[in-house]
Order: structure tokens, then C-alpha cells, then sequence
């Protein structure tokens, strides 16, 4: 198939037409989907002997997808083209939500029941570094799981890592050119948990333990990394579905009413999951504090109960990908296709059969 795209290509056919491809992992393996033909089905691939996935990533760079599972934990990298396991590899102790640098070799990878990010090679899985932060303490009261690191953020330069521990009131901020920890965002009112960072890493957003909705705060205080929390949103579940669902669940999932929050591509709008109503709500970003814009829900039928656990957008922005089901156009603000989807995918471009281009959780 390439030498049949590099023989097009030498006699000057045409490039081929870019093909967007969402990879979301399931119970045992990935499933792939057609983003431009209305989010089809294409095939699956078997990861036999994993499952609970935490994290998912990808290096276009390298050609490469990458994993992480809960069953056996072990961090799994795949080759974008024929979909085969390249290496699987055992670090410390409950790999979690890595991110990759743009450049697609280097990944930071948190490892929830220990204290630390370790900073490895895309390419062959070596361990470079290992950033300490430390860990949480639980709740007295509505304790969570675990304590330790949870998810990261990579910023568009891929010069600082951002990163978060479960139970803590910051977002730590280290240099990825000396892998120290250079400042810490916060705090917020309580344990931050999913976070996004603007691209011109003015603001952080993240939802915080107890809250339904997000926080916003300054990533910078003048030339320092590290600022103030200053703005505290609040959701609403509308009073319809508080109706429809009268007795919702009496264990929050994830422990917190929201668990997802990301901004989208152009930077002009915050959406948040409503993780006990199936909701998901978009805000205005070019507003301060953010403005409501709508609420999307997720299921079709009002006594479905779909618990959204994370959001993610496509690389144009077009789609967001809320894990509950549903495909929502950012635009239309409404749902337009249905896919079994998770907490874990991303989206991975393809031109001429290689990869270009790939997004992040």
C-alpha cells in the first residue's frame, strides 16, 4: 500500500484526501471511527489481556498510539499503520493519563499510587526522568479512590508540563527543558481534577472536588509561573432532568459531579461534564467569568443515565466527544451521531498513509 502511494506520488497523482480517524478505547482494545462519514465504525483492534484503559496518546511523529491499562498495567504502544503492538512495558505502580510533547518523543507519564511523573522516549519507552511531586490525602468525609498523580497537559511549545494530583488544590507547572517543577497553579477552592490550559497559557480550567462545574485561574502572576484561582463557575442541571431522574445515583462517578472539563480549539469556549445527569455544557470563553451558552443532553431517551466522565474535542474543534455516547457539534450545539464512547480517545489524521496529525484526551 505505501509503495503503491509513493509510485502515485513520484509520477505526480494527486495527494490522497485527509482522512480523520477517532480512536476510542473499549472494554478490551480500540475501536476506530470515520470522523467525516458520519463517525462509522471501521474496525477494531484486539488488545487481548488489557482493559480498563487510563490514558490514551499519540505521537503522529513517530507513527505511534499509545495506552496505558489498569489490567496488568503496563503502557501499550501501537503502530498507527497496521494497527500491531510495537512494545508493551511495566514501570512503577498505576499507570495513569500521560501527554505527549508536540514534537511526539517524549511522554510524561503519572503513576497514580506513587509520587511521581516519569518522563519517557516515544520511540522505544526508556525512562529519561522522573519529575516528583508527591501526593494527596484523602477526604475525611466522601474520601475518593486515590490519591496521587492523576492527569497532565503539555503545552502547544511542549516546553512546560502541567500537571495534577488527586486530592491537591494546585496545578503543578514544571520545564520539560530540565524536567524541574517551576510553579503550581492555585489553589483551588478543593483536589483539582481534570484540567485544560489556554494555548497562550493565560488561564487554567478545572473542574475541583464537590463542584458541579469548573474553576478558572491565572496561570501566571508577571513573569512567574503560578497564579491565583479566580473564578468559580457553577452549573445547573436543568429543572426538567431533575424531574426525569428524581433518584440519582448515591455514589457521584469519580466521586465529584464533574469530571471533564476542556476548551475548545479556538479558545472561544469552556465545556464541562454533568457526570450524575448525562449533561454536557458549553460556556462562553471570551467572557470573564464564563457565560452559559447551552446544555446538550447526552442521552435519547430521558430515562437513560449516562454518567460522562471526561470531554474531548476533535482537532478542528467541529465535535466534541463527551463520554456518554454522544457526538455534539460544537456549533449546532446538538447531538448529530451516536458511538460507544469512552473517557479515552483521541482523534489521528492520516494523508497519503501516514499520519499527520493527532489530538489529546
Amino acid at each position: 500500500m505505501l509503495k503503491t502511494l509513493a509510485l502515485l506520488l513520484a509520477i505526480g497523482a494527486p495527494a490522497m484526501s485527509l482522512e480523520r480517524r477517532l480512536y476510542v478505547t473499549d472494554s478490551s482494545g480500540i475501536s476506530v471511527y470515520d470522523i467525516d462519514n458520519g463517525h462509522k465504525l471501521l474496525r477494531k483492534i484486539e488488545l487481548p489481556g488489557t482493559g480498563d484503559y487510563k490514558g490514551i496518546a499519540a505521537s503522529p511523529q513517530l507513527g505511534k498510539l499509545y495506552v496505558t491499562s489498569f489490567k496488568g498495567d503496563v503502557l501499550i504502544c501501537i503502530d498507527l499503520l497496521n494497527d500491531a503492538v510495537v512494545w508493551k512495558k511495566k514501570y512503577g505502580k498505576y499507570a495513569d493519563s500521560m501527554a505527549i510533547t508536540p514534537d511526539g518523543q517524549t511522554m510524561y507519564l503519572p503513576f497514580r499510587d506513587e509520587d511521581s511523573w516519569w518522563v519517557v522516549n516515544a520511540a522505544d519507552g526508556a525512562v529519561k526522568a522522573k519529575i516528583q511531586i508527591g501526593r494527596g490525602k484523602n477526604y475525611p468525609v466522601d474520601p475518593i479512590a486515590t490519591t496521587g498523580p492523576h492527569n497532565t497537559w503539555i503545552n502547544t511549545a511542549g516546553t512546560r508540563a502541567y500537571m495534577e494530583v488527586l486530592t491537591l488544590p494546585w496545578i503543578f507547572v514544571a520545564d520539560t527543558a530540565t524536567n524541574k517543577v517551576i510553579g503550581k497553579i492555585g489553589p483551588f477552592s478543593k483536589g483539582v481534577r481534570p484540567f485544560a490550559i489556554t494555548e497562550d497559557e493565560k488561564y487554567a480550567v478545572g473542574n475541583v472536588d464537590g463542584l458541579l462545574g469548573f474553576e478558572v485561574a491565572a496561570v501566571r502572576t508577571g513573569d512567574e509561573w503560578g497564579g491565583k484561582m479566580l473564578y468559580r463557575v457553577e452549573a445547573r442541571t436543568p429543572e426538567q432532568r431533575l424531574a426525569e431522574l428524581p433518584k440519582p445515583p448515591v455514589h457521584k462517578p469519580h466521586s465529584t459531579p464533574s469530571h471533564g472539563v476542556n476548551i475548545r480549539p479556538d479558545q472561544k469556549e469552556v465545556w464541562v461534564v454533568d457526570g450524575v445527569y448525562g449533561y454536557a455544557y458549553a460556556y462562553d470563553f471570551t467572557a470573564m467569568p464564563p457565560k452559559y451558552l447551552a446544555g446538550v443532553p447526552l442521552y435519547k431517551d430521558p430515562q437513560e443515565q449516562p454518567h460522562p466522565g471526561w470531554i474531548t474535542f476533535g482537532l478542528d474543534g467541529r465535535y466534541v466527544y463527551p463520554d456518554g455516547g454522544a457526538v455534539i457539534d460544537t456549533n449546532t450545539k446538538r447531538v448529530v451521531a451516536r458511538i460507544p464512547t469512552s473517557e479515552k480517545l483521541i482523534e489521528v489524521d492520516f494523508q497519503d498513509g501516514k499520519t499527520v496529525k493527532a489530538g489529546h484526551r
